[in-house]
C-alpha cells in the first residue's frame, strides 16, 4: 500500500514546484529539455535582462534542477537529470490534453 507523505513548506518537492512556478524559470527548463544553453541564448529566449536570467538560473541551481559547466569562457547550463525534463514535459502535455475538454 502506498504511504501518504505530508509535505511541508520546507520539503524538497515543494521547493521544486515553487522553482518551476515562475514563467521565466519554466521557460528556461523547457528550453533545456532540448539540450545545453548558455546565458546569452537564454536572455534572447526569455527577453529578460542577463542579470535576471542569472538570478533565475541561481534559483534553479539551488533547487537542484540545473547545473552549470564551464566551456572555455562561457558557462553552459543543463538539466540535472531526465526526471526534471519529464516533470516539465509531462505537465505541458497534460495541460494541452486537458485544456480543451475540461469543463469544471
Amino acid at each position: 500500500m502506498l504511504q501518504v507523505v505530508v509535505l511541508d513548506e520546507d520539503s524538497a518537492v515543494i521547493r521544486l514546484f515553487k522553482a518551476l512556478a515562475n514563467p521565466v524559470r519554466a521557460t528556461i527548463i523547457h528550453r533545456l529539455t532540448r539540450g545545453n544553453a548558455d546565458v546569452t541564448e537564454l536572455v534572447e529566449l526569455t527577453g529578460v535582462s542577463q542579470p535576471l536570467v542569472s538570478h533565475h538560473l541561481r534559483v534553479l541551481r539551488e533547487a537542484h534542477l540545473v547545473e552549470a559547466r564551464r566551456d572555455g569562457r562561457r558557462q553552459s547550463y543543463s538539466i540535472i537529470d531526465e526526471h526534471v525534463a519529464h516533470i516539465v514535459l509531462d505537465a505541458i502535455k497534460h495541460t494541452k490534453e486537458h485544456d480543451h475538454d475540461c469543463h469544471h
